[in-house]
């Protein structure tokens, strides 16, 4: 938990805030006003607004405008929603804040009404306010009032304020609806409540009405079609491309012509920290343009400029989510601009720093990370997930850039983190101009950084971070060593420091009076040049977590063993060789991860992997609940079954020899280990290529908290029958030898899994079904078989958005590849992968051309990838788009007419929304 001077710190700090709702992206737009007050920043002309119908009456009275990046995708759904269907079709719009998802929606809603007659247009959005589903349904009425009947129908709406109960509210938007052609579209859906509380509103009585949803969680929005026929479009940041075109014809009304070299430079830095974002990129670039009117074409914002706006912006910013959520967003401000890390490593130094999360259990955990990602705090790193399916493992994240200055800004008010960037503002401590810094996050090489640190009291600091100077796109090696030699003197001051985080530089040496540092909890030399450990190591008395993994050290000092109270160990990717019998003396150790992968992962390279042997007398840690890679080969079968005695265990990987495979006595102290891991909750097993793996099918009790198993190179005959007691897997990867049929009954069965890994080492004699009642929470799956004679049934398989193929050579008929790819209708993208050699295989054209009409035929908008290349696929939409895009040139007149009636109606959209919300708030205070 925070000590006592954070608290105090937020306490105060809090004081100062207005509310604000963080995750509403509109009220971006108030960084202009905010800006106002700055003469040199002074605000455009027009206005702009933060609520969804003000945004959607800007995009009416711009209907001419050209939508950047958006165009061809509002053209594709537009065939969609615009299919000579009379039933009721759903659309839901996914994606993180800011994203673009109104600027789609509202195109989609101008080129309808412009083509299409419907009897009623609703526009809504819920409110943050208490009570949000009253006031959707009493906005919607509303709007359904006005627009169907006479203007004097009398005291209407009174009568509608009056209506609290949310059943009667559906039930009579419902029977306005009942015989009536209408469009909604519904912006915000937050949670599932959101929708059953509407859910009944919206009639289906075979009209071809039409309903539009927004949501930031693909799961939520998924949620939003359970009853209805419909599909997802998931929303992606725009590509490089598009990004500076929005910049460039937003700043400066054209993409013509070159730009100077420094505004040039600084577009690409704006670019760089918008991440493809267009909310952040055109409030970006309706700044640049009005410095351009103010100052000339000529005139460059400078620096201090730019760092200004973003302050102004950032103090209009404050933070309306959980305390949790609060204190793990403060804390990113410790990493540097590009700065990449993975999942694990971020929630082990949250748990180093106490926050509330971790005693709420593992499933909070991941559901705060989501919220992070959710609300584009976090995002990917890069397309790093490559041709591996386990990207849980595999995804580097890093600090969206844009809120990284805002995040570091607050946290150097609260006094909680400060940076080598923020150090000049840090506030004096003591009434002094000594600083207090309790996180201290040094990131660039600034020769001033040492004679600051001397002016500083480090006697309160308990966390330091160095790191690397950073690209756009990776961390390198940077230029610390020399401030790691000049802080030696003052590592002394550091006399509560809890957590020094030197990784990914280029030290060389630690100096010894970090042995001194008797609070220390975490030493994390991840990625260094170290080649050896300080001698005096066992003075960190303290120490539970030594991170020194891809780092050059061989050997570990004989001190190392004497940490009494070291919790974690992290060995992955040195060349240390083997571990000595003294690794027993950490009797309070629980994680010991060695090779060259994660606990998770479990991946060995063995090009480059030095596979550390562990000594056959590890089963006596008998804390230890991660264990990876533990190699057995040379384990005698009486320390096999000693392991079982790690009842805490809960992540293993091991390796596993082609002769244990087919030495009983090894199946059998295998197997009565596995029975003895009962709170086991990943297990990887890395085989000898072609291993048997079948004696483990006789299993009486397996650990049935499994979550994760992966059997790689080993080989089952049939899946085994206890997989289907394995209620809570989420993970599975497996490879069988016989086409069984109660196979797929008992992998469909698995209520949790969400990751499907399969291996099929025959060929089917008959197409192998995927019928719809199976795999209901399943998301991504890969198949490895000479023949995908895979068959997807209407509905099979209803939350799977990625396919992967891998392809043989093998003789195939046309009628033994893979269909029905169309019917999985939350797929995304559809990977293929094979032997280049066998690329003339008929087999192999067989099955591409089959995949390139099934992804032709679907709904959604699908990636396809050969061999890691992006296909371009020729839809049969795109016509329908050319089609409907010429029918707005031909109805030209048509279309500006309609946009004046959609503008007047948002007008009235605006006015009821508002009038509403007021009737609540004073409701609320009553």
């Amino acid at each position: 938990m925070y000590d006592t001077r954070d608290a105090i710190d937020m306490m105060n700090f809090l004081r100062k805030l207005t509310p604000f709702y963080y995750d509403t992206p509109y009220k971006a737009y108030y960084l202009y006003r905010v800006c106002s007050n700055e003469p040199l920043l002074k605000l455009p002309s027009s206005e702009l607004m933060p609520s969804l119908h003000q945004a959607a009456q800007v995009e009416a009275a711009a209907v001419h405008d050209h939508l950047v990046g958006i165009d061809g995708t509002a053209n594709e759904l537009l065939g969609w929603l615009m299919a000579a269907n009379k039933s009721l079709r759903v659309m839901a719009i996914a994606g993180p804040a800011g994203i673009g998802k109104t600027t789609l929606a509202m195109e989609l809603h101008r080129r309808l009404r412009c083509q299409t007659h419907f009897q009623c247009h609703i526009v809504a959005n819920f409110s943050r306010k208490l009570h949000r589903s009253k006031f959707l349904l009493q906005t919607i009425l509303k709007q359904i009032i006005e627009q169907l009947e006479a203007p004097s129908s009398p005291n209407s709406s009174e009568i509608t304020m009056l209506e609290d109960d949310l059943e009667l509210l559906a039930r009579n938007i419902s029977e306005r609806l009942k015989d009536k052609r209408y469009f909604a579209l519904i912006d915000d859906i937050f949670d599932e409540s959101d929708l059953e509380m509407i859910k009944g509103a919206f009639p289906n009585k075979n009209f071809g009405s039409r309903i539009l949803f927004m949501a930031r969680d693909v799961r939520i929005a998924g949620w939003c079609l359970s009853n209805y026929n419909g599909v997802v479009h998931k929303m992606k940041p725009l590509d490089d491309s598009d990004s500076e075109k929005l910049l460039r014809t937003k700043a400066f009304s054209s993409m013509d012509g070159c730009l100077p070299d420094n505004l040039r430079l600084l577009c690409d830095e704006i670019l760089n920290m918008c991440r493809g974002i267009p909310l952040f990129i055109t409030s970006m670039a309706d700044w640049l343009k009005q410095h351009q009117q103010q100052y000339g074409s000529s005139a460059v914002p400078r620096v201090e400029q730019v760092r200004l706006l973003l302050k102004q912006f950032e103090h209009w910013l404050s933070f309306d989510y959980s305390d949790e959520l609060r204190q793990s967003s403060l804390y990113l401000s410790m990493f540097p601009q590009g700065y990449v890390f993975d999942r694990d490593q971020l929630v082990m130094k949250w748990e180093i720093e106490g926050f509330n999360l971790f005693s709420r259990g593992p499933s909070f955990q991941e559901e705060h990370f989501s919220e992070l990602v959710d609300r584009n705090i976090i995002t990917p790193a890069a397309e790093n997930y490559g041709p591996n399916l386990d990207e849980d493992d595999l995804c580097q994240w890093q600090v969206n850039p844009f809120i990284l200055r805002f995040l570091a800004s607050r946290a150097v008010e609260m006094g909680l983190v400060f940076t080598s960037s923020t150090l000049t503002s840090a506030p004096s401590g003591g009434g002094n101009t000594t600083r207090i810094a309790r996180r201290l996050a040094l990131h660039h090489p600034d020769p001033q950084l040492p004679a600051m640190l001397q002016q500083m009291d480090l006697s309160q600091t308990r966390l330091l971070l160095i790191s690397g100077a950073v690209d756009r796109t990776t961390v390198a090696l940077d230029k610390f060593g020399y401030l790691v030699s000049k802080l030696a003197p003052q590592i002394k001051e550091l006399r509560i420091l809890r957590t020094l985080d030197i990784s990914r530089t280029n030290i060389s040496e630690i100096p010894s009076e970090v042995c001194d540092l008797n609070y220390l909890e975490m030493l994390d030399l991840r990625g260094t040049r170290i080649r050896h450990l300080p001698e005096k190591d066992k003075q960190l008395t303290s120490l539970k977590r030594l991170d020194i993994s891809h780092t050059n050290i061989s050997e570990i000092p004989s001190e190392v063993w004497e940490l009494k109270h070291l919790e974690m160990l992290d060995l992955r990717g040195t060349l240390i060789r083997q571990l000595p019998d003294q690794i027993v003396q950490l009797k309070s150790l629980e994680h010991l991860i060695v090779g060259s992968a994660g606990a998770g992962s479990g991946m060995i390279y063995s090009d480059q992997t030095v596979l550390t042997k562990i000594p056959e007398t590890i089963h006596q840690l008998r804390y230890l609940k991660t264990l990876a890679i533990i190699d057995l080969s040379e384990f005698f079968v009486k320390s096999v079954q000693s392991l079982g005695d790690l009842e805490q265990l809960e992540v293993l990987t091991i390796t596993w020899s082609f002769h244990q495979c087919s030495d009983k006595d090894y199946q059998q102290a295998l197997r009565s280990s596995i029975e003895g891991w009962w709170k086991l909750k990943s297990m990887t097993i890395h085989c000898g290529l072609g291993c048997s793996m079948e004696f483990l099918g006789s299993l009486t009790e397996p650990p049935e908290n499994l979550e994760k198993f992966k059997v790689i190179a080993g080989k089952f005959s049939r899946v085994p029958q206890w997989i289907e007691r394995l209620h809570r897997l989420t993970f599975l990867q497996i490879t069988v030898c016989k086409q069984v049929a109660d196979d797929v009954k008992i992998l469909a069965g698995l209520i949790e899994l969400q990751r499907l890994v399969l291996g099929l080492e025959f060929i089917p004699e008959k197409a192998i079904l995927i019928e719809k009642e199976g795999f209901k929470m399943l998301e991504r799956f890969s198949l490895d078989c000479p023949v995908s004679w895979l068959t997807f049934e209407k509905e099979a398989m209803r939350k799977l958005t990625y396919l992967r193929l891998n392809l043989h050579a093998s003789p195939a008929s046309e009628m033994s590849v893979p269909s029905g790819i169309n019917n999985l209708k939350e797929l995304t993208e559809v990977t293929l992968c094979y032997n280049v050699r066998y690329t003339n295989s008929p087999n192999i054209k067989t099955t591409t051309d089959a995949v390139s009409k099934e992804v032709d035929k679907h709904s959604n908008t699908i990636d396809l990838f050969i061999n890691g290349i992006r296909e371009d696929v020729i839809r049969s939409s795109d016509k329908k788009g050319e089609s409907a895009t010429g029918s707005e040139v031909d109805a030209a007149e048509d279309g500006a007419q309609a946009a004046d009636e959609a503008a007047g109606a948002l007008r009235i959209a605006i006015q009821v929304q508002s009038e509403i919300e007021v009737v609540g708030d004073t409701e609320s205070h009553t």
